[in-house]
């Protein structure tokens, strides 16, 4: 049976579109299989041949209610999909909305900033002490994100910013990330030329620190995740 990597996309992304997480994964010889639940693609069964899932992020929901309501069935299609995965010890990883919607799944909340706080840059990642040796020092994450997670009850803290939870582990098999370590610098280039409406918005980077930052910082998170992805899935490269 084939190993399959099933790689959930919202909004306008496209599949592989200046990701390190699914070109990975490829090198590691899982099949991708591609899913946009919200534009009507229906989620796969959670059986043997699901290897790992990651969710990316996009397609957010306006409000923190709409994680209550009917609004985005899709959404809640997630969510119960990876509720299915975590119990079956499926590797789960989540990025930006993939990371809340595993949170959700785990009984956190999703909301706002109470002071209406965006991130949209590379940000400096606290390590606590559980992510000391998970990530390297000084590692800065990409960011794109006015909505966070809190902590799952039973999960343990790995990093945060100062605004937002960024990192958390739960079990030995599921990560939630707020951070898009999967997204390279010419992909954020597309979102610094989509997204010029938020540089006005409380704590945006301009688009000069995005740039520094972006050219001193972004190697360490690009190497970060192969090493994380090929020490999760157990494989030997």
């Amino acid at each position: 049976m084939p190993r399959r990597a099933v790689l959930i996309v919202h909004g306008e992304d496209r599949p592989g579109d200046g990701d390190r997480a699914s070109a990975r994964l490829g090198e590691l010889g899982y099949q991708l299989d591609w899913r946009h639940p919200d534009a009507g693609d229906e989620l796969p069964e959670s059986d043997e041949s699901v290897a790992v899932t990651v969710i990316y992020g996009g397609g957010k929901p306006e409000d923190e209610k709409d994680w209550h309501t009917d609004r985005y069935p899709w959404l809640h299609n997630e969510i119960r999909w990876a509720e299915h995965c975590i119990a079956k010890n499926i590797p789960t990883v989540g990025f930006c909305l993939g990371g809340q919607i595993i949170a959700h799944a785990l009984g956190a909340t999703i909301g706002p900033h109470p002071d209406g706080l965006y991130e949209f840059g590379y940000y400096l990642l606290r390590l606590t002490e559980s992510g000391q040796g998970f990530f390297p020092q000084n590692i800065h994450g990409t960011e794109c994100h006015y909505h966070g997670f809190s902590v799952p009850d039973g999960a343990t803290l790995l990093a945060e910013t100062e605004h937002y939870p960024q990192a958390f582990r739960y079990g030995e098999t599921t990560y939630g990330f707020q951070f898009h370590p999967e997204c390279t610098l010419e992909n954020f280039a597309r979102w610094q030329a989509k997204d010029r409406s938020v540089y006005d918005r409380p704590g945006v980077q301009s688009r000069q620190q995005q740039d520094r930052l972006g050219a001193d910082y972004d190697h360490l998170q690009a190497a970060w995740l192969q090493r994380f992805l090929t020490e999760l899935l157990g494989v030997d490269q």
